[in-house]
């Protein structure tokens, strides 16, 4: 017999007696792909309570994840929890369900299944509707120069290549006596060293190259694997990172050795972008202008149109001209078909699984029917009956990155459904085919406080026009003299703004299995009784109709709180502060090199730093080269406040609201009118 769903109450108790007892569990992140069929074996072990943000039950067992994707499991209906000594913690999992036969996991790209809870497989998941082969990887992200030190590096090498096989040298142990390379229009000078190591090499040629660390690891991980291979061949380091070894023709020797590899592929990068002192040769992908490129050698294979978005992925193009495939997307991890290429799929995967950590498709599951079905935030469908091989079905209508997928489960009829950001929903019975849902929405007028911090050159008029205000109003609100004439450098205007707050009541169920879900319990259905009860689970939507902060609330201590309302929400103080960024001058630049790395203008670099040459700056010179503008936002304290209580009526997660706000604990009253930081 399933064991009986907790109440919303002890769920928080034993979530709170979770928070004050964490301990943070140090995990070995494993190779880039787990061989398919590899379970991870492990010795359980009891851990202090962690904090399960994500959880799911079969009739014996529960399984959770704390924020971090580590997973643990319980067999007392979450009083305890026990390691799993298992997580997928590139970006945290998002989602955890029991399929009827597995439980599991997901995360971004990737996946784990376990028909125990106990023992995990990972594997990589067919979703790929991100993927933009015109803007695989950002200027900025690419063109750094000494972006990892070498302690960082070689700590990188080890953690992605624990155990290197008897007889073989990887790449955390290689070492190459180097050479000096002079100084071009391409790259810095390179003194050569003896024995240096593989690290070592890496950080010297992205410093003289202006070519990121994380990007030459990643090609050289795309080329030959050499970071994960724990038994490489000598053929691996010859040809690292598969500079002059076209498609279609042998390699050229006179380019072989790791060292002559990654500075060649590095220099070559550069040489792309048609830098002043070369020819304008690499001309045929030019930034923002629609290109036709091909998806094989073979040209029978055809061609598609892409409009490339900036110079490092014009770059990967032209040292592999090719772009995947339907077939290649659709297969994200394995093979295509005979007419798909995987270079540059291959580079845009392993640099998102690696080092882009913002990222974050938040992959969502549920099972219906025997079938399961996950959901990217881009609303990209796949499905499985086995958790072992996945069909790509299509895409949700409307869900895109700019209105991504909020909510994934099912509809009161019992089909597929999502809500997307934008408060449209939908439900499927197959997947294939989509229908609105009707979705509640309410609209409730609320003042919003924003702070300007005023900086060289602005007026009150300007301030007011971009916000929306009337000057009148700014004058007033700040008590300014001669109608807001004057204004001084580093004054702190406040604007208030007259906003509208869109809510929806959404009609996505969660899976059934999910009985914690980013901190908060759920009911088995949307207004079914706990099983074995007689009355509605606490937190259900029949014992808290109203909505939160509307009806009864549950005290933090477990106790019934009063039955008076919750005050009503202030509005949302928001403080938005502009700084410069500054750069600074390295060895060699130009005001040229130094406009097209931060996307602006010599012009305009010239105006900003008062230069009056524009042929002549100096190493060590910090020129301003924009502005970046940061928007906080905070939450007045109102009585009885705590952050549980300010976490769940502001929709954010408790433990985003502690990280923001570390003088804060959990159960701790706020005092009135302290502002706590939201965003």
């Amino acid at each position: 017999m399933a064991p009986q769903l907790p109440t919303l109450r002890n769920v928080k108790s034993w979530l709170k007696l979770a928070l004050s007892g964490l301990v943070v569990m140090a995990l070995s992140a494993a190779s880039f792909v787990l061989p398919q069929g590899l379970s991870a074996q492990v010795a359980y072990a009891e851990e202090a309570s962690p904090v399960i943000v994500q959880g799911a039950k079969n009739s014996s067992l529960w399984v959770g994840a704390d924020s971090s994707g580590a997973l643990y499991w319980s067999e007392d209906s979450g009083t305890s929890w026990t390691s799993s000594g298992f997580g997928l913690t590139k970006s945290g999992i998002t989602s955890v369900v029991w399929t009827g036969d597995s439980f599991l996991a997901t995360s971004y790209f990737e996946a784990a299944r376990s028909s125990d809870g106990k023992t995990w497989t990972r594997f990589m998941l067919p979703l790929g509707s991100a993927f933009d082969p015109g803007n695989i990887i950002s200027d900025a992200e690419f063109f750094r120069s000494g972006s990892m030190s070498v302690e960082a590096i070689q700590a990188f090498l080890n953690q992605r290549n624990p155990d290197c096989r008897e007889g073989y040298v990887c790449l955390k142990d290689f070492t190459e006596t180097t050479f000096d390379r002079e100084k071009t229009v391409l790259c810095q000078a390179y003194e050569g060293g003896e024995n240096e190591s593989a690290a070592t090499i890496v950080n010297k040629v992205s410093t003289a190259c202006g070519v990121s660390v994380e990007a030459l690891l990643v090609l050289i991980q795309k080329e030959q694997s050499l970071i994960t291979l724990s038994a490489p061949s000598d053929t691996r380091f010859e040809r690292a990172t598969g500079y002059a070894c076209p498609d279609t023709a042998p390699c050229d020797e006179k380019y072989f050795g790791f060292y002559n590899q990654v500075y060649n592929a590095a220099k070559q990068f550069k040489r792309y972008s048609n830098p002043p002192g070369t020819s304008r040769f690499f001309t045929w992908f030019p930034v923002g202008v629609t290109s036709s490129v091909r998806y094989h050698p073979k040209s029978s294979c055809g061609t598609t149109p892409v409009v490339f978005k900036n110079q490092a992925t014009a770059g990967l193009h032209y040292y592999t001209p090719y772009t995947p495939n339907e077939a290649a997307i659709t297969n994200l991890a394995s093979t295509g078909d005979s007419c798909s290429a995987y270079g540059n799929r291959n580079f845009w995967r392993v640099y998102n699984y690696w080092f882009n950590p913002t990222k974050d498709f938040r992959t969502s599951a549920t099972t219906k029917d025997g079938v399961t079905m996950v959901v990217d935030g881009d609303g990209t469908i796949a499905t499985s009956s086995g958790l072992t091989s996945w069909q790509r079905l299509g895409n949700v209508p409307g869900a895109s990155t700019a209105n991504p997928v909020s909510e994934f489960g099912q509809s009161s009829a019992g089909n597929y459904a999502v809500l997307l950001s934008n408060g449209t929903a939908y439900e499927s019975s197959d997947g294939t085919n989509w229908s609105e849902l009707e979705v509640q929405k309410t609209q409730v007028a609320q003042d919003v406080v924003v702070k300007h911090t005023v900086k060289s050159g602005d007026t009150v008029w300007g301030i007011s026009k971009a916000s929306g205000v009337a000057v009148s109003a700014v004058v007033t609100e700040n008590s300014l003299s001669r109608g807001g004439a004057l204004i001084r450098v580093g004054q702190v205007l406040t604007i208030t703004k007259r906003g509208v707050v869109n809510s929806v009541t959404s009609p996505v169920i969660l899976d059934p299995s999910i009985v914690i879900s980013a901190g908060a319990a759920r009911s088995e259905g949307s207004e079914a009784p706990a099983e074995g009860s007689d009355t509605p689970a606490e937190g259900s939507d029949e014992a808290a109709a109203g909505g939160a902060g509307e009806g009864d609330a549950v005290s933090e201590s477990g106790s019934e709180a009063s039955d008076d309302p919750l005050p009503a929400l202030e509005p949302i103080v928001s403080e938005t502060s502009t700084s410069d960024v500054l750069y600074t001058v390295a060895r060699g630049d130009t005001l040229l090199r130094v406009a097209f790395r931060n996307k602006t203008t010599v012009s305009a670099l010239a105006a900003s730093n008062s230069i009056s040459n524009v042929n002549r700056i100096y190493e060590g010179q910090r020129l301003k080269v924009g502005t970046a503008t940061t928007t906080k936002t905070f939450h007045r304290a109102q009585s009885g406040d705590t952050p549980e209580r300010i976490a769940e009526r502001r929709s954010v997660t408790l433990s985003t609201l502690l990280s923001l706000n570390p003088s804060l604990s959990s159960g701790q009253a706020i005092t009135l009118g302290e502002l706590v930081r939201l965003s």
